[in-house]
């Protein structure tokens, strides 16, 4: 990978461009400010698989330097990792709402760093590469999530929304804030009851301008509700609040339809053709980033069954959305697992293979 580092430390940067040139072969090109990073990747012929950035830089700050980058259109998506001793919970959602993909807490495990920038590597993942997918029989399967529905997620987070975040990003920013925060949170799912009706009965540009004026709205809700939110696809949308209790979704329809008469007119009929459920919120046990992408696998099994529950009468079984269901879920406890898995060796601070099993028996 080609990989821009961009740190006013001498010493990390040499750190960095030391550990991840000799153990991966990335080739590392480094700055010492945002403004000198602006000019490289103004500059620079050939484009940056991945972006590290500090917060904390003299002229211009790491999370203003994220949504600079962010708004140029060449490295609109490409992955940006904060590494930075900041770990307060503003500093967090600040550069997750900036466009950050990841963020990582100095001092941290260079191991850590080379996992995560292999993640970014990879697209393997069903909602970056819906195309063919293979049964245990090698038969072709339909993927659930549709290339025109990845092209809605990205062409949405161009909006400039508040508090929406790509989806990817969406989990680590829950997976960090589980590390980070002593206190619970939650997480829950709304889903777009008939976003399968609506997009087969809507023109291209009327779904479209009736999803992205929902989106309006409940960005404006949950700004007012210090939450943060992405679109995952199929018409769920994931959210993470500071706090959960029974009486959530009643503030967050609540907010809704405050947030409905503050938009405009036409976009107010856009969204109002739009029915939708809500999960069941979860609640997320501090310091464990597992229990993170289990409390995102609960809530989508939560919406996804009670919009089973509320449209068996109205909406004909193959629309049901049961094989989105079954790709969504298996990506996420697929990485819950991984996450449970690193952090059982993290808690108990030993390294692989443990030495017992290397240790010969007399």
């Amino acid at each position: 990978m080609k990989i821009l580092t961009v740190d006013d430390d001498d010493s990390f940067i040499d750190l960095i461009e030391r550990s991840l040139t000799v153990s991966d072969n990335h080739e590392i090109v480094t700055a010492q400010s945002g403004t000198e990073a602006m000019n490289i990747l103004t500059h620079e012929d050939a484009a940056f698989d991945c972006l590290l950035f500090d917060i904390q830089m003299p002229e211009v700050d790491g999370i203003t330097l994220c949504r600079n980058v962010r708004n140029t259109a060449r490295f609109s998506t490409t992955p940006i990792i904060m590494l930075t001793a900041m770990s307060q919970k503003h500093y967090l959602e600040n550069a997750f709402a900036a466009g950050a993909s990841d963020y990582l807490n100095k001092p941290f495990d260079f191991q850590e760093l080379r996992e995560k920038l292999r993640t970014w590597q990879r697209t393997d993942l069903a909602f970056h590469k819906p195309d063919v997918h293979f049964d245990g029989y090698q038969r072709v399967e339909a993927r659930s999530v549709k290339a025109s529905d990845a092209d809605l997620a990205r062409q949405l987070e161009k909006q400039g929304l508040k508090r929406l975040v790509e989806y990817l990003a969406f989990e680590n920013f829950c997976v960090k804030r589980a590390q980070n925060d002593r206190r619970r949170f939650s997480v829950s799912a709304l889903k777009m009851s008939n976003f399968e009706q609506l997009q087969d009965s809507l023109a291209a540009d009327q779904f479209t301008e009736s999803l992205f004026a929902f989106a309006k709205v409940l960005s404006a809700s949950l700004d007012g509700m210090d939450a943060m939110f992405s679109y995952r696809g199929r018409g769920i949308f994931l959210m993470a609040y500071p706090t959960g209790n029974a009486l959530l979704n009643v503030k967050l329809r609540a907010a809704m339809r405050r947030a409905v008469r503050q938009v405009e007119a036409r976009e107010a009929v856009a969204q109002s053709r739009i029915r939708y459920v809500l999960g069941t919120p979860v609640k997320v046990a501090p310091r464990l980033s597992a229990d993170a992408l289990f409390a995102l696998h609960a809530a989508v099994k939560s919406v996804e069954t009670r919009n089973i529950e509320h449209s068996l009468d109205n909406v004909p079984t193959n629309l049901l959305g049961s094989l989105y269901l079954k790709d969504e879920l298996s990506h996420l406890e697929a990485r819950s697992y991984r996450a449970l898995f690193n952090d059982e060796l993290r808690d108990r601070d030993v390294s692989w293979p443990p030495r017992k099993m290397l240790t010969r028996k007399a």
